[in-house]
């Protein structure tokens, strides 16, 4: 219910990864509560909230259109609406443009009384704890690098994650993990430890681990599609 004494609430909603099951009830509340959902793609959103039978109001919010949208969403909030802002797997905020609307509302909070809304999140599924949590090469911290450039600094920034003496939590999309597996295999070390999540949650999840390069002889043995997580031995005593 729109309340326009005072601006809205701004919730950071985790959506499954894959498996819809996944989804917290508390997640299933506040997307049937708000007024509006932010969203990357209307119609994947949208498919997950005709699975639960919510019917909601959905903009899009993602990469390239952030900057038009984010006076929209502020605008709403000033008017008193609750908004959920979810991506298309996941929690928003880990590698999608999320954290820049996020950000900037938390700006205009500290310095105007207009839009002193609240940022709350909903966790739920990430990517990033699930490849954390069954990689068994994690003991206390690791450094999480996202996406990797495909082409300008892509050197650069594999030099610097060589030199780290944690984990690295590395995204990428199958079609080219063969391409960032010859990377590590060339800036870590050829004894570096990678262990791969690759359709987590999904119905043809697979994981695998070892030696970079047995990982590399053995790619031809997996199917490569679909989303990976990989986890990179950090190369301390190198």
């Amino acid at each position: 219910m729109v309340n326009m004494n005072k601006a809205g609430t701004l919730y950071i909603v985790a959506t499954p990864i894959g498996n819809r099951d996944d989804i917290t009830l508390r997640a299933l509340e506040i997307l049937k509560s708000v007024d509006l959902i932010a969203c990357e793609d209307t119609r994947h959103t949208g498919q997950l909230l005709a699975h639960y039978e919510i019917k909601k109001p959905l903009v899009s919010y993602f990469q390239h259109s952030q900057l038009s949208k984010v006076e929209l969403i502020i605008d709403e909030l000033k008017n008193g609406k609750d908004i959920a802002l979810v991506t298309d797997a996941g929690t928003p905020g880990i590698s999608d443009p999320g954290q820049a609307l996020i950000w900037k509302i938390r700006e205009l909070s500290s310095i105007n009384d207009q839009l002193s809304s609240k940022v709350i999140p909903i966790p739920g599924p990430s990517a990033l704890a699930a490849i954390a949590s069954v990689s068994g090469m994690i003991e206390k911290e690791f450094y999480f690098a996202g996406f990797l450039p495909k082409k300008k600094g892509r050197q650069t920034k594999f030099k610097q994650l060589s030199n780290l003496d944690v984990p690295v939590i590395i995204y990428e999309s199958a079609n080219r993990l063969e391409r960032t597996l010859e990377d590590i295999k060339t800036y870590f070390s050829p004894d570096s430890e990678v262990f791969i999540g690759r359709e987590m949650t999904k119905m043809f999840e697979e994981y695998w681990g070892g030696n970079i390069e047995e990982i590399i002889a053995d790619l031809k043995n997996h199917q490569l599609k679909g989303e990976v997580a990989l986890v990179v031995k950090g190369n301390k005593g190198k």
